[in-house]
Formats: C-alpha cells, sequence, structure tokens
C-alpha cells in the first residue's frame, strides 16, 4: 500500500534497502526450510522431554543386541499403574532378555533422575547401565542396558522428572478372572515355603524369590489363555506338584534313558524277532536265547530307542540335553522346538536349559504346554482328573493334586466371588464327573481311577 503524506497525496513508495519481490517459488521454499528448521526444534525438544520420562515395570530394554523388558522387583509407589524402576534395581531378574542373555555384573545405574522413591532416585528413559552378561555357554560381553521405551503410555504433554510417581490405584475386581496375582497371594497359595531349593535346581538365587516368581507366574498365565480363576487354580496346583513342590526346574534323572544310544544293544538284540508273538519258529529262537525277564528289558529298549528317534534324538547327549525342564517338566527335542518356535525363539533349541535356569522361560514353558494340549476348558470344567492325566500320563501324586487345588480353589474364594464360573459346585472329584471316562486309557482305568473318588 503506497504511504501518504501529510497533504494526503501519494509519495513515491520507499525501495532504499527494500529486498526484492520473491517468486512464489522462492517464497515456497522458504516456506518448507522455515518448517523444517521448526520440524527440528520440535523433534529435538520432544527427544529430550522424552528422556526425561520415568522407566517403569515393563519397559523394553537392549543390551547390545539382545532385547528384553524391564522389571521392577522392588514394592514402590506407582506410575500408570505400573511399578516405578529405581536405582536398586540392578539385579539379574531385573532384566528378562529375550533369548537367555543374562547380566552378570552390572555396575551402577547412570543418568538418573533426581526424584527420589522411597529413598531412591527413579529411573528415567535416558538412563543407563553398564555391565557384562552372556549367553549361557557363550562369551561374555561388555555393554550397557538401555531403555528402548519408558513403558509409559498416554504421555503427557510436559513432563517434570522431580515430580513425585502417582498414587498405587487400588484394582476393585474381586476375582481372579483377567487380575493378576500379588506376591502375597502366590505366598498365600504355597504357604510361603522355600522356593527351588534342591541343589540341581540351576535358578540362580536373584530368580528365587515370590517377587520374581510372581511376577514371571503373572506374565506366563496372561500370554497363555490362563486367565480365569478356574484355571489359574487348576494351574498353579498342577505346577507345584510338577516341579517336587516348587523345589526345581529339571529333572533328577540323567536323561539317559532319552537317549537312543542307551538302548541301541537291546534295540538290535530284539530287533530279528519283532514278531515273534506270530511266528513260532522265531517265537522259539527267542525264548532259547533269552530267558523272560531279557526279552521284557530288550522290547522295551527296541520301543524305547524307537521312540527317541521319533522324538528327534538321534545324537549321543540328546537324553540328557533334552530332558524334562521348567515347572511342568518339557521333554524330548521336538517338544522344546514346538515351543522355542511358538516363542519366536527357534535359536534356543541348542540351549534349552533356558527353561530351567532362566525364570521366564520356566514359568512360560508350562504355561504354553498347559494351552497347547488346551487343558484350559477343562479347568473351566474343574476337571482335575482329566488334566491330570493329561499332564502326567497317569495318576502319580494325585493325590496332593487334589488336596492343592482345593486350598487354591478356597483361598481365591472362587465360589463366592468368581465372575465367570457358570458351576453349582467345584472341589468335588469322581470318575463319573469326569471327561476321562470317554477315553480309553479312562476306560481301562475305571476301578484305579474310583479309588480316588470323593
Amino acid at each position: 500500500m503506497d504511504r501518504l503524506n501529510n497533504d494526503g497525496e501519494n509519495t513515491i513508495p520507499e525501495t532504499q534497502d527494500q529486498a526484492p519481490a520473491q517468486t512464489p517459488d522462492q517464497m515456497k521454499a522458504a516456506n518448507s526450510q522455515k518448517m523444517e528448521e521448526k520440524r527440528a526444534e520440535n523433534e529435538e525438544k520432544d527427544k529430550k522431554e522424552e528422556g526425561l520420562l520415568l522407566a517403569i515395570d515393563g519397559a523394553k530394554i537392549k543390551f547390545n543386541a539382545h532385547l528384553g523388558t524391564f522389571k521392577v522387583l522392588n514394592d514402590v509407589p506407582t506410575t500408570q499403574d505400573k511399578l516405578t524402576g529405581t536405582i536398586v534395581d540392578k539385579q539379574t531378574p531385573n532384566f528378562i532378555f529375550d533369548d537367555g542373555f543374562i547380566l552378570t555384573k552390572p555396575t551402577e545405574w547412570q543418568n538418573f533422575g533426581s526424584a527420589k522413591v522411597q529413598d531412591n532416585e527413579v529411573l528415567l528413559k535416558k538412563s543407563f547401565l553398564p555391565g557384562v552378561g552372556a549367553i549361557p555357554g557363550t562369551p561374555p560381553e561388555t555393554g550397557k542396558v538401555e531403555f528402548v521405551d519408558s513403558g509409559q503410555v498416554n504421555i503427557p504433554e510436559s513432563i517434570d522428572p522431580k515430580g513425585a510417581p502417582v498414587p498405587e490405584q487400588k484394582d476393585e475386581k474381586k476375582c481372579f478372572c483377567n487380575k493378576e496375582f500379588t506376591e502375597d497371594d502366590i505366598k498365600s497359595f504355597y504357604k510361603s515355603k522355600k522356593l527351588f531349593t534342591a541343589k540341581n535346581c540351576p535358578l540362580p538365587d536373584e530368580m528365587k524369590t515370590y517377587k520374581a516368581f510372581t511376577d514371571a507366574l503373572n506374565k506366563a498365565m496372561k500370554d497363555n489363555n490362563i486367565n480365569t480363576c478356574l484355571r489359574k487354580a487348576h494351574f498353579l496346583a498342577q505346577i507345584e506338584t510338577e516341579s517336587d513342590r516348587l523345589n526345581t526346574t529339571m529333572e533328577y534323572a540323567s536323561g539317559w534313558d532319552y537317549d537312543h544310544s542307551t538302548h541301541q544293544e537291546g534295540y538290535e538284540s530284539f530287533k530279528p524277532y519283532v514278531n515273534y508273538k506270530k511266528d513260532k519258529k522265531l517265537s522259539a529262537e527267542l525264548q532259547k536265547k533269552f530267558n523272560a525277564q531279557e526279552i521284557k528289558q530288550i522290547q522295551r529298549a527296541y520301543n524305547r530307542y524307537n521312540e527317541c528317534i521319533k522324538h528327534g534324538h538321534d545324537v549321543k547327549g540328546y537324553g540328557p540335553k533334552y530332558k524334562g525342564k521348567g515347572l511342568i517338566q518339557l521333554t524330548w527335542k521336538d517338544t522344546y522346538e514346538k515351543y522355542f518356535k511358538h516363542i519366536g525363539k527357534k535359536e534356543l533349541i541348542d540351549t534349552p536349559e533356558v527353561v530351567a535356569n532362566n525364570l521366564t522361560y520356566t514359568c512360560d514353558s508350562a504355561a504354553w504346554f498347559w494351552d497347547d494340549r488346551q487343558l484350559g476348558s477343562y479347568a473351566d470344567k474343574d476337571d482335575l482328573i482329566f488334566i491330570s492325566v493329561r499332564i502326567n500320563g497317569g495318576l502319580n501324586g494325585f493325590d496332593h493334586r487334589k488336596s492343592n487345588v482345593k486350598s487354591i480353589i478356597k483361598l481365591m474364594k472362587i465360589e463366592q466371588d468368581c465372575t465367570t464360573n457358570k458351576l453349582k459346585s467345584i472341589g468335588q472329584y469322581k470318575y463319573e464327573t469326569s471327561d476321562i471316562k470317554n477315553l480309553k486309557w479312562g476306560k481301562k482305568n475305571k476301578a484305579k481311577i474310583e479309588k480316588f473318588d470323593d
């Protein structure tokens, strides 16, 4: 617009020191440049603020190329309903790595916050923990635990790292369907017995706590559809018995009975006489060469050898390597292959010991086994007999399994509080009310099973 002089007449527009007019393309380029600079400025600001987020339970972590999850094991106030991390969280069970990597020599946290929780400084997303660790059986690695994310969701617009974590919100749900157990719950179910005390149990001491055990159980059940009161009660009852009253995560036997080489000689001895029951001449030769007890032994060796081969045990040493591990004692190489494939960790097939020495896999493998065999539907029917036979292959320890589940059902107050239970009565176990009566094995063993009837 032209400027007016004092007389109101037009004057010549000033041109001295005035920038030349820009073309539309130049204006567009200039605007884009300004927008890019602003975007970069905002990204840098967001990055700084994100680094000040409190690190909480469930945050994703990494150590070199090893990815995992941060677990808070201390009883502290919560942020967004999850336990808040502090500088005391630097033990092995605080870091659960997906590939079995174990942090063995942590130092001290760096770049932590100034706010305190129970006199301990809080951890931030930018915090890191130098240390040394390794996957069992591999050389140690030096590096640092870093947070991939803070674990927080619905991030507020402004972050105040000096502020105290929000108070813990109480869970008002009455029953345990889709609700996690507390450490005190698990202690009450198992009468606060000491965990995993057997000499052969390879779990590190820091994983033998009720806090670590409760966290691992809750995650395993959540990830494997053990999500109703009855499913949880039956699962918890069974794992206690299968792990020798929570004393071990590894089978006591050597495992050589699962090895094809153990049965090689008996297999070769019996192989020529496989059809002896249908061939009188073969039968006569067999009985002339071996007595009744020896025939029984070599026939068992023949069958066991074939079973080993069927399950992938065609290399000497596979028996001990793939013997029972975990809370429900996973056994056989093909079973481990199926499990590791399910969790997307097929590379762990060469180190199956992680199922026994890493509490995450110890619990998760048992929950996977349970879900893989579709035991949840039988738990919802309170069918203890069917579940026990499906897990154990028979009725070993059945009285103990029964007392376990009855006690846990009572402590969980399932009859009074459960919102999903539609059964008129629970905690009474008889052959006639079990689906076991519909199986060939059940019909054959009816009299034996009925001896355990309530």
